[in-house]
């Protein structure tokens, strides 16, 4: 009784935690690919942001509580990949070392929010690596599928459409739509950059609209942005800056014969490279 107590304060606090900052939770449920068909699992994740959370893993029948930093390395859209590493048995039912309880995760994550807004399905791989160099322990991997709801990202999307936020993750979508999360605050930042330095104008309107800088500006009037742009747009607005100070980016690829000749002649330095896009200043 003392090990159920404890198992659902853990995941308690987590739960408060979620909900009591500006990060967003998921609950879940796991079934293993085997011959009985049926849950064994309860999965609790907090989600920072977009990119990074916290991952509660519990099996009822092996009395098993895990936890883990997960990592999902490219967002696009309705679906993603993610990683995680972490620590099994964290109440030392099994008595082994720590080394021996590391385990790594795996998935693919499809969101159907068109049949139910925050449920998603994914295909997830756990394992702990000491099983496959060294003698079987009760910590068994585990292939399967599991069921999550909630969301990922909590904004209110009824803001004002006239508000610096809206606008610039309008920008970002028109600017970045497909790009990883990193490559949409990067966007985000390089708006934010030139507001700060004084040969630029000095707010997001005027920056976004000014003349001969983004090709995006016929899109905007018609473009509505997307929970990720609008959490990408908070994020650089906060301060958040993966491209290292940029104030200016391009597509190699898209890119206009002027703005080739642009990048091409001008005397920038090279910040970072994120995706398709290559950040300067």
């Amino acid at each position: 009784m003392r090990l159920y107590r404890t198992t659902l304060l853990c995941l308690t606090f987590i739960f408060l935690l979620a909900i009591t900052t500006d990060a967003s939770v998921q609950l879940g449920l796991d079934w293993r690919v085997a011959e009985k068909v049926a849950p064994g699992a309860l999965k609790l994740n907090w989600w920072i942001n977009p990119e990074w959370g916290v991952r509660s893993v519990y099996l009822w029948e092996e009395e098993d509580l895990g936890l883990s930093i997960a990592y999902v390395p490219n967002e696009k859209g309705n679906y993603h990949s993610y990683l995680a590493v972490g620590i099994r048995d964290l109440f030392g039912i099994s008595h082994l070392p720590v080394e021996e309880k590391i385990q790594l995760t795996a998935g693919f994550e499809f969101r159907l929010d068109m049949l139910i807004e925050g449920l998603s399905t994914a295909m997830e791989c756990r394992v702990v690596p000491s099983n496959l160099v060294g003698e079987q322990n009760r910590l068994a991997p585990f292939f399967g599928f599991s069921l999550h709801y909630g969301n990922k990202q909590r904004l209110d999307l009824n803001l004002p459409p006239d508000g610096d936020l809206y606008l610039l993750a309008k920008l970002i979508r028109a600017e970045a739509e497909g790009e990883s999360y990193r490559g949409q605050v990067a966007v985000g930042a390089v708006v934010m950059n030139r507001v700060k330095s004084p040969i630029f104008p000095n707010t997001i309107r005027e920056v976004i609209y000014q003349s001969g800088q983004f090709s995006c500006l016929p899109k905007l009037a018609t473009m509505e942005p997307t929970t990720l742009s609008l959490q990408a747009a908070k994020d650089a607005l906060r301060g958040k800056d993966p491209s290292h100070g940029a104030l200016y980016y391009y597509n190699p690829r898209l890119s206009s014969p002027e703005g080739l000749r642009f990048f091409a002649t001008a005397n920038l330095q090279r910040t970072v490279r994120i995706g398709n896009h290559i950040f300067f200043r």
